[in-house]
């Protein structure tokens, strides 16, 4: 709706041109007109249609600050326009903006987003096109490309303007990066450093770059990369085709998802970049994307076809090291030395946003510990609640945690038992505030919560000294401890290890218990690892958060098809998928759905029916979720 006082035909605005004419004269006396330089691509709102376009600037001199200040519009139009046309349409499009005439002359123009106010009353305005005072005033005819500045007080010249911003506009993810420090695998050799990042539909990786040049093309680090890594295959010559990740040793048969017909672009540190042929130099970033991966950012027609700007937005994980010898030398489980810090050479640990997991714990019963086992007096420790260790670990929050105090323990369960999958099969976590600063707990499982069985854990640190609750622990001395790495990575756990233990089946864990490690020295309070070591842990800690720091279990295998139960897939298709705002979802049968995030945060809930359902997904942001069932997990891709 136009917000106006009155609105006069331009016919009456016209019988006072000659009033007006004489207050420009008289102002243009004592200043020089100036035009603010304003380019068209730096306009976010862009008000009216037609093939002509101008810019229109309105300043005010009573911001509350005390300052000037000046907002810039687009206006687009066809036939004939004059300034107060413009400002009666930017008026019509943009709520914010109200003006009043009186007796021929705009006496105010107001604008108002809600914290930002302003407008002169009992004002005359003026106005310059192109830099040159507007002797028409407001019935100054408008032509293509014209700079048009009205002013309240006549405050000329203008200096600086702001976009007047689109309130219709959505906002554009951030386009992810990682930093150097964070990358695991680095190919090639030299002081120079740049990270190749992939992204496919629903998963994003990187590797670092090293070369002695001052530069280095694309296709060179893609190739070099490719060569070093197995796992990697980029094809094309010239341009790049496809780009495939297949994991053997981690039990991936098939490559990481992909648009079908997919096409690949590039960016350079955020911005399209000249793909294979783009010269790299120290420090930057080259990402590739699988379109259904990004958010479009910009687009524009030329010669008849529409060209995108993509953003990609979802977390980058840094490979690891491949092992390209086919074996792996053993460690003997008492002796050591075990894996090292996060980012060292062969280190397990699993990032809490890494692709690998699948799932998250769905509940969890916290049995308190005392804050000091040797002191009672002081109470269980009482940071947390069980629905801190609920869902997502936590990648930097210390405080986002339960604390099992000394001795104290954790009953943790699933939506769907854990199986033993290749490799790993789930990981615990822990609010660890750097690689040694560490508190340890022992890891038990079972399938009908009544027999566990305990991985067999190992310690190495030394035992003359009391590690106090601020000592520092080499990781190097663990295995099978959760809480050996620092926060927002998890310790994985391998039920292979645990393939002929009776009274369990690895394919159908449905609890995992956490059971504090009492860090104590001394005999009387302490425990001891599978092979009679006692463990030196921080301790005493008697506070409040006293204990193992509960943040998550994650699950890497998940058991959709357990033993004794028939699931059936209830979804039987879903189109179209990318979708931009509704997707169909046909059911074999009624259920709830779930809708996840890929932070496995829910987003939505939905009550489906047998047969063809319709889900709005409008109001959620571009990316990749996961529809939950009973009997079945969906990927649907929203761009």
């Amino acid at each position: 709706m136009v917000k106006k006082v009155l609105t006069l035909s331009l016919g009456l605005v016209l019988s006072f041109v000659t009033m007006a004419q004489m207050n420009n004269n008289e102002h243009a006396k004592k200043q020089q007109a100036k035009s603010i330089s304003f380019p068209t691509s730096d306009i976010q709102f862009w008000v009216g249609t037609g093939s002509n376009s101008a810019v229109v600037i309105i300043g005010w001199d009573d911001n509350p600050s005390g300052n000037n200040f000046a907002l810039a519009w687009g206006v687009r139009w066809n036939g004939s326009c004059t300034a107060v046309n413009m400002l009666d349409t930017i008026a019509t499009y943009d709520s914010r903006v109200a003006y009043a005439i009186s007796s021929g002359f705009v006496t105010s123009i107001g604008y108002n987003d809600g914290t930002l106010v302003s407008g002169s009353e009992d004002s005359y305005w003026c106005y310059t096109l192109n830099g040159t005072w507007a002797d028409a005033y407001g019935v100054q005819a408008m032509t293509n490309g014209d700079v048009m500045e009205i002013s309240s007080s006549c405050m000329f010249p203008l200096t600086t303007a702001t976009a007047a911003s689109d309130p219709n506009a959505t906002d554009i993810p951030v386009d992810a990066t990682i930093a150097a420090s964070d990358i695991l695998f680095w190919v090639g050799h030299g002081e120079n450093e740049a990270i190749l990042a992939v992204n496919w539909a629903d998963t994003a990786l990187a590797w670092g770059y090293r070369f002695a040049a001052d530069s280095v093309s694309s296709a060179t680090m893609l190739a070099d990369i490719a060569a070093a890594d197995p796992r990697l295959t980029v094809e094309g010559t010239g341009y790049v085709s496809d780009i495939l990740y297949i994991d053997t040793a981690a039990g991936m048969t098939d490559t990481l998802a992909v648009t079908p017909g997919n096409w690949w672009g590039s960016l350079l540190n955020g911005y399209s970049d000249m793909g294979t042929g783009q010269m790299l130099h120290d420090g930057d970033l080259q990402k590739w994307g699988d379109p259904a991966a990004g958010v479009i950012a910009d687009s524009m027609e030329y010669s008849g076809y529409w060209y995108y700007t993509y953003v990609y937005p979802m977390t980058i994980h840094a490979v690891t090291v491949p092992d390209t010898t086919g074996t792996v030398e053993p460690v003997d489980p008492e002796h050591g030395p075990f894996c090292g810090a996060v980012g060292t050479e062969g280190c397990n640990a699993i990032k809490a946003d890494s692709s690998a997991i699948v799932a998250w714990a769905t509940g969890v019963t916290v049995t308190r510990g005392p804050r000091n086992i040797a002191n009672p007096d002081l109470g269980l420790a009482a940071t947390g609640t069980e629905s801190n260790a609920i869902g997502m670990a936590t990648l930097n929050d210390v405080y986002d945690v339960v604390s099992l105090g000394d001795g104290g323990s954790a009953l943790v369960t699933f939506a769907r038992p854990i199986r033993n999958g290749e490799g790993p099969d789930f990981a615990v976590y822990e609010n660890g505030f750097s690689d040694n600063s560490l508190e340890l707990a022992f890891v038990e499982v079972s399938t009908d919560g009544q027999r566990f069985v305990r991985f067999s854990a190992t310690c190495l640190t030394q035992t003359e000294t009391q590690l106090a609750n601020a000592g520092q622990t080499d990781p190097t001395n663990l295995n099978n401890l959760a809480g050996k790495f620092r926060i927002g990575y998890g310790t994985p756990f391998d039920l292979e290890e645990l393939r002929d233990s009776t009274g369990i089946n690895i394919d159908s864990i449905v609890y995992v218990r956490i059971v504090d490690v009492v860090g104590s020295i001394n005999p009387q309070y302490g425990t001891y690892d599978a092979y009679g070591h006692i463990i030196n842990d921080p301790w005493p800690t008697p506070f409040e958060a006293s204990g193992y720091d509960l943040t998550g279990v994650a699950v890497l295998h998940e058991n959709t098809n357990t033993s004794g139960i028939t699931e059936v897939m209830t979804v039987e298709g879903i189109w179209p998928n990318p979708t931009a705002d509704r997707v169909n979802v046909s059911m074999r049968y009624a259920a709830e759905g779930l809708l996840y995030d890929l932070t496995c945060r829910q987003v939505a809930s939905y009550s489906l029916r047998e047969g063809l359902n319709t889900l709005d997904l409008t109001n959620l942001k571009n990316g990749v979720y996961m529809l939950r069932t009973e009997g079945s997990v969906s990927k649907i891709v929203k761009k």
